[in-house]
C-alpha cells in the first residue's frame, strides 16, 4: 500500500485548488517531491478516469472523468493494487459504495469492476441487505437501471457511523477517515459540552464525535437531512445553543453549509445521549413529562403485577426513571444505539434488578412498538438496583416475641436491653414464658427470640440467644433484623418441591409435567399452565448457564412457591440449553422476604459452577447449601 500517495490523495480536493507549497507543508516534503508524487498518482488514476489537473497560480485539483473513478483510485491505493477478494471485504466495499451513491448502478458494472461473477456479487448484495435492514434502509431494484439504497438520510448516517467510522473501517470504504479531523472535532465538542454543562458518558462522547463527523462529510457531498421541528424539540434549549455554536465552527473549518435541519440533527443526538441530572442545572430545570411519567408508572406497575415488588411509591426512583426516559425516548424514536460497556458486570452483580429491567423493557416494547436494545435494559437495571437498595435501607420495623424462662424480672431486663440495642428496628416487643407460648397469638409476630429451647413447631422463625445478650448475640440479632433470618429460604425451597429426573424434550412438555406434579401437592388455579406459557411467549425466561425460570405472567396463587426440577437431559429452551428449571409463582399478599428470595435465586443463576454442582449432585441439601452460601456472600 502506497501510504504517501494515499495521504496526498486525501489532501486533494474536487472543488478547490491547492498549491504545491501547501501540499509540501502538509506532507512535510519539498515542492519538487510533491510534483513527482502528483505525477505518479496521476498515472495510476488515469486508468480509472481520475486525473489531476494543474492550473498556474492556483495549484492542483482532482477531476473525475469516469463515474466512480476516484473511488476506484482510492481502492487501488488502499489495497496495493488489489481488489477485495474475501466475502467480508467485498461486502464492506459494496456497502460503502451504495451508501455513498444515490444513483442506480448495474449489477454487471459492479461485478465487472470487482472481477467476480454475477452470482457472487448477488450473494454480497444479499449480505449488504441484511446489514441495511438493521437501519431501516432497503435496496431498491429497477430493471435496466440496477440497484441503489433507499432510506432516510438520518438512518444512512447512522449506518455509515456504526459500520465504518466506529469500527475504524472507513479507510476500506469510499470515504477516507481522518484522525486529524476526528481529533479536532473531539477537542471542540469537549470544550462546548464543558461550556454548556452537558454531561456525556465516554461511549456517548465517542458516538457524538462519530455522527458529527459523518454528518459533516455528507453535507459536503450534498446529502442533507430533513428533520421537522416538534414541540419537544423546542424544550432542548441548552442543546440548541451548543449545536448552533458548533455549526458555526464547522462552517468556517470545512466550508460546509449548516441549515436548520442540520442544527436539529445535532440537537437530537445531544438530547438523546446526554445524562440528565448530571448537573445542578439539570436538576433545577427538569420538568416531568406527563406521557413519560405514565410510562414509568406502567413499568413499575408491571413489576408489581408479576413479581409483587413494591416500587411504585418510591419517589426518588420514579424521578430517576423520568430523567432517564427523556434521552431514552429520543434514542428509541430515532433508533440511536448507545453502547453499555459494563453489561456483563450488570448482569452478574445486579441479576434481580436486570430481571426487573427486562419487565420494564417489555412495557417499552408495547409502548413504542419496537425492540429495545439489551444495552438499554442494562442502564434501566442500574437505576432499578439503586431503587431496590434504597428500599432495603428503609428497614421495616419488626414485631418480636421474647421467650424467657428465668422469671418476670429477667424478662423485663431483657426487654429493656432489646429496646436499647435494637429500638430502631422494632415496632413492638412482647414477652412471654415458654408455657405461655401455645396460647400466644403468633399472627402478630415476625420473629421469636428465645433463651430456652423450643421444641414445638411454630409458623415464625425461632432464634436462640443467650440470657444476657452478649456482644455476639447483639451482632447476630442486629444482622437478622437488618437482613432477615436465613431460614426464610426454607419457606420457598422445600424438599418435596425439589424434583429430579424430570421428563420433557421441549419447554412445553417440561412445564406441563411440572404443573402435573404441582397439582398433586397443592391446588393450582384454572389456567395456571396457560399463564406460564403466555409468559414464555412474551419474553424468554432462560438465563444462560443451563437455567430457566418459567412463571405466570400475573399473580394467580394463594401462596408463593418455587419448584426446582433437574431435567433428565438438557433441552433447548428458548435461546439457551437448559437442564435446571425453577418454576415460580408469587401470591397476592405482601411478602417482605420476596426481594431477598429473588436476590439469592438470580445470583445463583449467574454462577455456572454452582449450577453445574446442583445438576450433577441432584441433591436438595446441595441446593440449600449453595443458596445459603450465596446469601451470606451478598
Amino acid at each position: 500500500m502506497r501510504s504517501d500517495l494515499k495521504e496526498l490523495l486525501g489532501l486533494l480536493s474536487e472543488t478547490e485548488y491547492i498549491t504545491a507549497v501547501k501540499l509540501s507543508e502538509c506532507l512535510g516534503v519539498s515542492p519538487k517531491t510533491v510534483r513527482n508524487r502528483l505525477k505518479e498518482l496521476n498515472e495510476i488514476g488515469q486508468k480509472y478516469g481520475a486525473v489531476i489537473d494543474a492550473k498556474s497560480w492556483h495549484g492542483f485539483i482532482l477531476c473525475q472523468e469516469k463515474e466512480g473513478g476516484i473511488e476506484r483510485l482510492k481502492l487501488e491505493l488502499e489495497q496495493g493494487g488489489g481488489l477485495p477478494d474475501s466475502n467480508e471485504d467485498r461486502t464492506n466495499y459494496l456497502l460503502a459504495y451504495l451508501l455513498n451513491h444515490s444513483d442506480y448502478v448495474k449489477i454487471e458494472e459492479l461485478s465487472d469492476f470487482l472481477c467476480v461473477s454475477r452470482s457472487t456479487l448477488q450473494s454480497s448484495v444479499r449480505e449488504v441487505e441484511e446489514i441495511l435492514s438493521q437501519y431501516h434502509i432497503r435496496i431498491s431494484r429497477k430493471p435496466n437501471y440496477g440497484i441503489r439504497v433507499e432510506g432516510s438520510e438520518f438512518d444512512i448516517r447512522r449506518c455509515i457511523g456504526e459500520c465504518f467510522v466506529r469500527r475504524n473501517m472507513m479507510e476500506s470504504g469510499v470515504q477516507l477517515y481522518s484522525e486529524a479531523e476526528m481529533a479536532f472535532l473531539a477537542d471542540e465538542i469537549l470544550r462546548l459540552t464543558g461550556k454548556y454543562k452537558v454531561s456525556l458518558t465516554e461511549g456517548a462522547f465517542e458516538l457524538l464525535i462519530t455522527q458529527i463527523y459523518v454528518a459533516l462529510k455528507r453535507i459536503k457531498h450534498g446529502c442533507c437531512v430533513e428533520i421537522p421541528e416538534t414541540a419537544d424539540m423546542k424544550k432542548h434549549v441548552t442543546e440548541r445553543r451548543l449545536a448552533e455554536e458548533l455549526a458555526g465552527i464547522l462552517e468556517k473549518w470545512q466550508n460546509a453549509a449548516y441549515d436548520e435541519n442540520e442544527i436539529r440533527y445535532t440537537v437530537i443526538y445531544l438530547a438523546g445521549i446526554r445524562i440528565l441530572g448530571g448537573t445542578e442545572n439539570d436538576a433545577g430545570n427538569f420538568v416531568i413529562r406527563e406521557e413519560l411519567d405514565q410510562l414509568v408508572l406502567d413499568m413499575l406497575e408491571a413489576i408489581y403485577e408479576e413479581y409483587r415488588i413494591e416500587l411504585r411509591n418510591n419517589f426518588n426512583l420514579r424521578m430517576a426513571l423520568n430523567q432517564h426516559m427523556v434521552p431514552l425516548d429520543i434514542r428509541i424514536r430515532y433508533h440511536i444505539k448507545i453502547s453499555n460497556p459494563i453489561m456483563t458486570e450488570i448482569r452478574e452483580n445486579y441479576a434481580f434488578a436486570y430481571t426487573l429491567a427486562e419487565k420494564c423493557a417489555m412495557e417499552l416494547v408495547r409502548y413504542y412498538q419496537q425492540e429495545i436494545p439489551e444495552d438499554e435494559t442494562g442502564y434501566l437495571a442500574v437505576i432499578l438496583a439503586l431503587g431496590l437498595e434504597q428500599r432495603s435501607k428503609n428497614v421495616r420495623r419488626s414485631k418480636i416475641l421474647i421467650v424467657c424462662g428465668a422469671g418476670r424480672g429477667s424478662s423485663r431486663m431483657l426487654r429493656y436491653k432489646y429496646e436499647q440495642e435494637f429500638g430502631a428496628y422494632l415496632e413492638k416487643i412482647s414477652v412471654c414464658g415458654l408455657h405461655e407460648l401455645p396460647v400466644f397469638d403468633l399472627e402478630q409476630v415476625d420473629y421469636v427470640f428465645t433463651t430456652v429451647p423450643i421444641h414445638r413447631k411454630i409458623p415464625v422463625p425461632i432464634i436462640e440467644v443467650g440470657q444476657f445478650l452478649g456482644n455476639a448475640d447483639i451482632a447476630r440479632v442486629k444482622g437478622i433484623l437488618e437482613r432477615g433470618h436465613i431460614d426464610f429460604l426454607d419457606d420457598y425451597y422445600r424438599e418435596e418441591q425439589f424434583l429430579v429426573e424430570t421428563e420433557g424434550s421441549t419447554r412445553e412438555e417440561v412445564i406441563r409435567n411440572l404443573c402435573s406434579v404441582i397439582e398433586k401437592q397443592r391446588c393450582l388455579p384454572e389456567g395456571f399452565m396457560e399463564a406460564v406459557m403466555e409468559r414464555e411467549r412474551l419474553a424468554q425466561t432462560d438465563f444462560g448457564n443451563h437455567i430457566a425460570m418459567p412463571h405466570p405472567y400475573k399473580v394467580m396463587t394463594e401462596e408463593t412457591f418455587v419448584y426446582v426440577a433437574v431435567l433428565k437431559k438438557e433441552i433447548l429452551w428458548s435461546k439457551h440449553p437448559v437442564q435446571l428449571v425453577f418454576l415460580t409463582a408469587v401470591c397476592e399478599k405482601e411478602d417482605r422476604n420476596l426481594p431477598r428470595f429473588y436476590d439469592v435465586t438470580t445470583k445463583l443463576f449467574m454462577q455456572e459452577d454452582m449450577v453445574r454442582q446442583i445438576i450433577e449432585k441432584r441433591s436438595y441439601s446441595v441446593l440449600m447449601q449453595i443458596l445459603r452460601q450465596i446469601y451470606y456472600d451478598l
